[in-house]
């Protein structure tokens, strides 16, 4: 086996050397083949520095959050207590520096939708007068003819203006308007009145 071999090789080497330029081919692909496996063992055998996807985060100090802290019972009561009398201390003194105190009160007795609008109206637009004190202003309604209703406006239960109302939005804010100039001046006459009594009462009696 051995002899057999080694005249095989010998003959093929007889071959190639009559023919020098198939020996070059030979030669060249050795070559490469033995630089591949070089590279191939050196990239295998290099060592690689870790990387880390992430670099590490600093270190940073936690920082404590204010956090509300919710208000007990007790204190949430004082807390209201406090601001109901901060508002009652701000509506006194607002009526202080306007030198009255009302004390009245606007009632509404209508039925209709007709009626609420036009004592929403009335409300939203009425303001006493100065020294008006205790009054009662009621607004009460009767049907009339067709869809509309007859509004009656009263003052300390004195009736100060009738009227028929329709249901128009500008015939409802100019009756409006004109009960509150109504009402007004009525309060403004009473107060008047009250006042000269007042000042007769106070007088002293003349002695002839």
């Amino acid at each position: 086996m051995m002899t057999t071999s080694w005249g095989q090789f010998l003959a093929q080497r007889l071959a190639l050397a009559k023919n020098p330029t198939r020996l070059m081919l030979i030669r060249l692909g050795c070559l490469l083949g033995m630089l591949l496996l070089t590279q191939v063992s050196w990239a295998q055998g290099e060592k690689r520095v870790p990387v880390r996807d992430k670099a590490p985060n600093k270190t940073t100090i936690p920082t404590q959050e204010a956090k509300a802290n919710p208000l007990s019972p007790k204190q949430l009561e004082e807390a209201l207590r406090l601001l109901l009398a901060a508002t009652a201390d701000s509506a006194n003194t607002e009526k202080l520096q306007r030198g009255f105190e009302i004390d009245g009160l606007v009632v509404d007795q209508t039925i209709s939708k007709l009626g609420r609008d036009f004592y929403s109206q009335f409300f939203s637009t009425f303001e006493a007068p100065a020294g008006s004190g205790d009054y009662l202003v009621t607004i009460t309604e009767k049907p009339a003819r067709g869809t509309s209703i007859l509004v009656t406006v009263a003052v300390n239960n004195t009736d100060v203006l009738e009227m028929p109302l329709q249901p128009n939005e500008e015939y409802i804010e100019a009756a409006a308007s004109e009960a509150v100039g109504t009402v007004t001046q009525h309060l403004i006459e009473n107060n008047r009145l009250g006042n000269e009594l007042e000042q007769g009462n106070s007088q002293p009696l003349e002695v002839y």
